[in-house]
């Protein structure tokens, strides 16, 4: 009797001590399919996007009232931002134009596309209780061939977060994506129904 309370005592100790848990965060298509029967079209290779130096790492990282950079260490990414970046573009671009052809960089067996898509993340912040900022320079450009670019753009919004938690700053970045991706098909639709692989 003695060693099972022993044992329940230690077990009581260690649950005391045990640490946060680790929350991770992703970013998720949010576009609705444009069509039922996607079709086959011109095959768009999304990617790679590049990211401010700072960000390319597995923490939340925020700006905080003094502008003073925070690393949010239970706070995590699901995947590296960049790849989950172009996945996400990738997918909401697909169902927004009714392609299947659309892919995220690097997507092996795929090769370039026969436009690539690329995204130059120019500023990425997060400001618990204040607001989020995507500002992104992107250009779609022939995967051989020229380089004379078919279309680009620029992209650059804000979306207040009236909360502190991690989980605002998230879900901020998220809008942010999804009005990106919209903004893309827009500008992309004309310029891919004109392209002649």
């Amino acid at each position: 009797m003695k060693i099972i309370a022993l044992s329940l005592t230690a077990l009581a100790l260690l649950s005391a001590c045990a640490s946060p848990a680790t929350t991770f965060h992703q970013l998720r298509p949010a576009l609705p399919a444009a069509s039922q029967n996607p079709a086959q079209g011109v095959s768009v290779m999304v990617g790679p996007a590049t990211l401010p130096a700072g960000l390319e790492r597995p923490q939340l990282v925020v700006e905080g009232a003094g502008g003073n950079i925070e690393l949010l260490d239970l706070q995590r990414w699901a995947g590296p931002l960049d790849r989950m970046l172009s996945q996400t573009v990738a997918t909401d671009v697909s169902r927004a134009l009714g392609l299947v052809s659309v892919y995220a960089y690097p997507q092996p067996g795929m090769g370039g596309g026969d436009v690539r898509l690329l995204l130059d993340v120019r500023q990425l912040r997060l400001r618990p209780g204040r607001d989020a900022t995507l500002e992104v320079a992107w250009q779609a450009v022939p995967g051989r061939g020229e380089r004379q670019p078919l279309a680009s753009g620029y992209f650059n919004r804000s979306q207040p977060l009236a909360a502190t938690d991690a989980t605002a700053a998230a879900a901020a970045l998220q809008a942010l994506v999804t009005e990106l991706s919209r903004q893309l098909a827009g500008d992309l639709g004309p310029a891919l129904a004109a392209f002649k692989p």
